[in-house]
């Protein structure tokens, strides 16, 4: 037979080994002998995936990839890989860098990279000047390079009208005018040397002294700019005296509306007739502070009355004292006093004869404060029992 003809097929079955076994399971090829590589293998058998994450029992003919995404960073060091049951070793991005070049204008093609990009690879072949023209950088010019430094003085138009001292920029804004002039401060209370142009806000360090619009006070800040406050809002305390002490009144200020009746927080100094002690309280509780202690003093002169000496009930307060204390109680109590002891008032501008009726005001002045009364009467009712065990000694 000539050499170029087929090889016969001897029709029994191949039986060859095939790659897709195990150490403990052979598979052999079951195709009739042939010629060639064998055929796939249609048993089962346990596999790895690609990347050898899982392994599972599939049919020996097809390729097992598990789902596993790659999370290691690709070559650039920006983006993860993300590719399922990947078997890649080194991880090249294939994305585009994209960053802006050092120029400003032009973006980086290569593909994304570690480091910084490569300089901006356009060139110019127009001139470069400064902005007054009298300095030139001559093509070819890398795209991005800045002005040529020009030693000219700058010729743009300024706001001021002082003497330049900068030189030609290429900058769109000019520098600040640093020349040096007066300017007064922000609350016009004085005007300050020596400040350069450029500078607006000037504070003295004064206070600002404005009337605020609530018209009784001025504006403690420094030196400031804009409003002081806005209108109502003035939280200062209301210096309007009161009525009934003079001291001030103290509520945060209400422009428009009458000062409301509340304790008066003012302290004073209360002096005893002698002036060896004093005491200083709240003007809210010097009135009773003042009334304990003429209670105290009316009952230590009554006791007097014991030895046959006589009371004389004007002494004990005066008409001044009376005003600055405001006790009318307390004179209800001396008439009351002297009524029942019939001690002779005829010298005493608070006389008022046996016969005499209590006004409606005058009672209505000792419901007005009933401790103190009460005070008296205690003070009142120990003297007489302390005469009355005088007598009953005797």
């Amino acid at each position: 037979m000539p050499c170029t003809d087929p090889i016969p097929s001897c029709g029994k079955t191949c039986g060859k080994p095939l790659p897709c076994g195990s150490s403990v399971t052979i598979h052999v090829c079951e195709n009739i002998c042939h010629e060639g590589s064998c055929g796939p293998c249609s048993l089962m058998s346990t596999a790895k995936c690609r990347c050898g994450f899982k392994t599972k029992e599939v049919p020996c003919e097809l390729e097992f990839t598990c789902d596993k995404r790659c999370n290691k960073k690709r070559s650039c060091g920006r983006h993860k890989c993300t590719e399922v049951c990947c078997v890649d070793k080194e991880h090249r991005c294939a994305l585009i860098c994209g960053y802006k070049l050092n120029c400003g204008l032009h973006r980086c093609q290569d593909l994304c990279h570690r480091g910084n990009c490569q300089p901006c690879w356009q060139t110019s072949f127009d001139e470069l000047t400064c902005y007054c023209g009298e300095t030139v950088i001559y093509p070819p010019i890398s795209c991005g390079t800045n002005p040529p430094e020009c030693k000219n003085l700058c010729t743009r138009t300024h706001d001021c009208d002082h003497p330049v001292f900068h030189n030609c920029h290429s900058e769109e804004k000019c520098p600040p005018c640093t020349y040096l002039t007066k300017k007064w401060c922000m609350g016009n209370h004085e005007q300050r040397s020596n400040i350069p142009c450029h500078l607006s806000d000037i504070s003295c360090g004064l206070p600002c002294n404005k009337a605020l619009p609530c018209g009784m006070h001025q504006c403690q800040r420094m030196c400031h700019r804009g409003p002081c406050l806005a209108e109502s809002s003035c939280q200062q305390p209301c210096a309007a005296p009161r009525p009934e002490c003079g001291h001030p009144c103290g509520v945060s200020c209400h422009p428009g509306s009458p000062c409301p009746r509340t304790p008066c927080s003012a302290k004073v100094v209360l002096h005893c007739d002698c002036g060896r002690r004093k005491e200083t309280v709240i003007c809210a509780e010097a009135a009773s502070s003042y009334q304990r202690t003429a209670a105290i003093a009316v009952a230590s002169k009554l006791s007097d009355m014991q030895l046959g000496d006589s009371v004389d009930i004007g002494q004990l307060i005066t008409k001044k004292e009376m005003k600055q204390a405001r006790l009318p109680e307390f004179l209800f109590v001396c008439w009351r006093l002297a009524e029942a002891l019939q001690i002779d008032e005829s010298a005493d501008p608070f006389h008022i004869r046996s016969s005499s009726k209590y006004s409606d005001s005058l009672k209505e002045d000792a419901r007005k404060d009933l401790k103190f009364v009460s005070e008296v009467e205690e003070e009142m009712k120990n003297l007489v029992e302390l005469v009355n065990k005088v007598r009953n000694r005797n």
